[in-house]
């Protein structure tokens, strides 16, 4: 997996949600607008936070993310379809405490075959049975036939081991936190941010989602909310230039569904399977 890979979507399996009894709904959600525009922002998020909505993430480098957190059922879901120099993916993960849940589907091009050619040079060539292995593990882990049930203590490294108490997935708090400008505009709220300031690593907009942004660039980044009737954050857009392998383009979240998410349920137990020794290997970057 890439960098962006791990920093991105593998943290969301550790995400421990917050306690059960969060207020939902949209009397909870909901508060007065307060009428200096960057605290009218930084209130919008309040619903989030709450931890009752669903999402959807958009980008130009072709990462499209959607998402369920229902904080009362203690669970989530996030599926993220991705296409890097041609090749899909489709990467589900569900939380429904105390369990993970990940399911993988990688167009991995050639390997599966290369896999058979393998198997038939180890039964010849005994020194070859780990590299064998290794293949298999990523083959199988990433053929989205299953869901694999992972034990978080045996994910290893600093990316791989990031948890978060907060059910803002996304880090728009994060980045509501580093508002440099607030205006009215004819839909919500509009200016720049400061995304220097996200400091943390656990949502999707982490401070690795930024890096090799220019300074200047970083530090008054344009951004456009928009709010609904009660103040709450409905869409959040970025307006990113082009830095390192990300495109120019708009970064576009939303948020439905406040206070009315679905309890997101374990996958059938007859499609699902304990991750395997080898599976983990991948995951952690080791060699099988």
């Amino acid at each position: 997996m890439n960098r962006r890979f791990a920093a991105v979507l593998v943290p969301l399996l550790v995400l421990p949600l917050a306690a059960c009894g969060a207020k939902t709904g949209a009397t909870a959600d909901a508060a007065a607008t307060p009428a200096d525009p960057k605290q009218a922002l930084v209130a919008s998020t309040t619903g989030v936070k709450a931890g009752n909505y669903s999402f959807t993430v958009t980008s130009p480098d072709s990462i499209d993310v959607k998402g369920v957190v229902h904080i009362p059922s203690r669970s989530a879901s996030v599926d993220m379809a991705i296409e890097e120099d041609g090749n899909k993916g489709l990467m589900q993960f569900r939380i429904v405490e105390p369990d993970r849940y990940v399911k993988m589907k990688m167009d991995l091009g050639q390997s599966a075959a290369q896999l058979k050619q393998m198997e038939q040079m180890a039964a010849e060539n005994p020194s070859l049975k780990k590299t064998v292995a290794a293949l298999k593990a990523m083959v199988e882990l990433f053929s989205g036939k299953n869901w694999m049930h992972v034990d978080m203590s045996k994910l290893k490294g600093d990316d791989l081991q990031i948890s978060i108490d907060n059910p803002d997935l996304v880090g728009v708090g994060a980045l509501t936190d580093g508002v440099v400008t607030a205006q009215r505009t004819a839909t919500g709220i509009g200016g720049t941010l400061d995304v220097t300031q996200v400091k943390g690593d656990d949502q999707i907009f982490g401070k690795s989602a930024f890096e090799g942004l220019a300074p200047e660039k970083a530090k008054a980044l344009p951004y456009e909310a928009t709010l609904d009737a009660e103040g709450r954050l409905t869409a959040f857009v970025l307006d990113v230039p082009k830095f390192a392998d990300t495109p120019a383009g708009k970064w576009k979240v939303a948020f439905t569904g406040y206070g009315a998410a679905s309890k997101q349920e374990a996958p059938p137990a007859a499609e699902v399977k304990e991750m395997t020794a080898d599976g983990y290997k991948v995951l952690n970057g080791e060699q099988a």
